[in-house]
């Protein structure tokens, strides 16, 4: 599940995704990165430009600059914040248990997508 971490000004929503891993499902299986309830879309996860988030998705623009590379969003906290836990879970909050459920689906497709290019990348031969 997606973590909230805070240090200094900034407060960041950490994916247990890799940026990387997030495109390549876009790519191979995007229906992987979606909530629905019925036919009805209820949350997205998705790359862009500019990060954002809210109560209907997450758009990831950056990564953890760690070896893991995990999918960020960094808000600033507002200086007149006095409770700075309070303000990550009003920020983050609405979105955190959907992303988690996002993350779940999401890890499965990526096992099967990545045996699946490891068939492919088998069957290329190189002259």
């Amino acid at each position: 599940m997606a973590k909230i971490k805070t240090a200094g000004g900034a407060a960041a929503l950490v994916s247990d995704l890799k940026l990387e891993d997030i495109r390549l499902l876009e790519n191979y299986r995007p229906k992987a990165l979606t909530l629905r309830e019925g036919d009805e879309e209820v949350f997205r996860v998705q790359t862009g430009e500019e990060g954002s988030i809210s109560k209907f998705g997450v758009c990831f623009a950056a990564a953890t600059r760690d070896t893991a590379a995990q999918a960020e969003i960094t808000r600033m906290i507002p200086a007149d914040v006095t409770d700075v836990k309070e303000f990550a879970v009003d920020e983050f909050g609405p979105a955190v248990l959907l992303l988690g459920k996002v993350e779940e689906q999401a890890k499965q497709a990526l096992t099967g997508i990545k045996e699946e290019l490891d068939q492919v990348r088998a069957a290329v031969s190189v002259a």
